[in-house]
């Protein structure tokens, strides 16, 4: 350790006329440290909470979905001329299979609530829909009119599996006051916890679906998963230079939850600011403890530059002090942050309403960038505001600093 880092590391820990610098000085490694953890932690959770959104979105609701313009249906034969066209795609698209969307009344137990249906196949339940991930029940459609559904939906309607609950035919009702009905079995319960999810949708094997809408060798469309779910945009352009501009079009699970997603990207931009300000007030409160420090310190200044030190000599002194303090600040909120995250992760210590933010604990994801970008930064404006208190110190004149000596 040469002079000037001795001077400088023996200055901070000495003992000060005034308690106050001794404090403010500690007040703003602390000060440091929070903004520091706090940006850490913030950056963290943003990216678990968001990754969660993005899985539960494009599992239940698929990747990528193929319609038709003019109908509201695709028959078999077009169908299978889609997949055929889909092909050359196959390094991109995951599986396809044809699908059926239907509005419908579920009634039971003299209770009635109108829901979705999907009609879907077998493969297409756990490869496209990945039920699997929402429901600990076997996802098999073990009878012709098996059923699974959402556990908002089941709770409210007191339905357990094995429970059998009556489907009507919305168009049917509502365009010709017809009753279209058919007897179905709950094989299974599942829960997004996306509230819109667990309460309105249905699956159902697709041929059930078709007979219930009168939809014989129909679909609604094609619904597809990819590789890659967060390149489904260049995905999609890739798919719609392969089928035509018309009559298909083609939707992803970005644009059918365009603002969500938007939500995401913005929502703790507002937290971060704050977060930033408050790092931005510990930095400064530093360079203020630091030119504290010199006025304290001035006489000892002066001997140091009568036996010889530089002004220049004098500026790193004060330059390292602010190091040594940002250093210590970012340590203190490296260990903090990682203290708090890890057992955020482990114990699951923050919960929160599963209704409101589709979740119910705090998601945490570990990377390793913010650990280093946000103490950097730190250090550097610390580094930086150092120049403030040390271009005092370089005016200081040995002659004034002794003179009553």
């Amino acid at each position: 350790m040469n002079l000037t880092s001795r001077i400088a590391y023996k200055q901070l820990r000495s003992r000060h006329s005034f308690g106050f610098i001794s404090f403010s000085t500690y007040l703003s490694i602390l000060g440091l440290t929070i903004g520091i953890a706090s940006l850490i932690i913030i950056a963290s959770v943003s990216d678990g909470f968001s990754t969660v959104i993005h899985s539960k979105l494009s599992s239940i609701d698929g990747h990528l979905r193929i319609k038709n313009f003019l109908n509201n249906s695709i028959d078999a034969v077009s169908v299978q001329e889609l997949q055929e066209k889909l092909l050359p795609l196959n390094q991109l698209i995951h599986t396809s299979a044809p699908y059926i969307e239907k509005n419908a009344f579920i009634r039971h137990d003299g209770k009635t609530e109108g829901v979705i249906i999907y009609g879907v196949t077998q493969p297409a339940l756990q490869n496209i829909f990945n039920l699997n991930q929402f429901t600990q029940d076997e996802q098999l459609f073990s009878t012709p009119n098996s059923i699974f559904i959402g556990a908002h939906l089941a709770d409210k309607l007191s339905l357990n599996i094995g429970d059998t609950i009556i489907l009507f035919n919305a168009e049917k009702l509502e365009s010709n006051q017809l009753l279209n009905a058919e007897k179905f079995y709950v094989e299974g319960v599942f829960k997004t916890e996306f509230p819109e999810y667990d309460r309105l949708l249905l699956f159902t094997p697709v041929k059930a679906a078709q007979k219930l809408f009168h939809m014989e060798n129909t679909f609604s469309g094609l619904i597809a998963n990819v590789y890659s779910p967060s390149s489904i945009t260049k995905i999609e352009d890739g798919v719609s230079e392969a089928l035509g501009n018309f009559p298909y079009y083609i939707s992803t699970w970005k644009t059918r939850h365009n603002q969500l997603l938007y939500w995401l990207s913005v929502y703790d931009l507002p937290i971060k600011l704050i977060m930033i300000f408050i790092t931005t007030i510990a930095i400064f409160n530093i360079a203020a403890s630091l030119w504290m420090i010199i006025i304290e310190k001035t006489k000892e200044f002066g001997v140091l530059l009568a036996l010889g030190l530089t002004h220049a000599k004098l500026k790193f002194i004060i330059i390292k002090e602010s190091i040594i303090i940002g250093f210590t600040g970012a340590l203190g909120g490296i260990t903090l942050s990682l203290l708090i995250l890890l057992l955020q992760r482990r114990y699951q210590i923050i919960q929160i309403p599963n209704d409101i933010y589709f979740m119910d604990h705090l998601p945490v994801e570990f990377h390793l960038h913010y650990f280093i970008f946000y103490p950097v930064v730190a250090i550097v404006g610390t580094f930086l505001f150092a120049f403030i208190p040390a271009y005092k110190v370089s005016h200081i004149s040995p002659a004034n600093a002794l003179r009553y000596e």
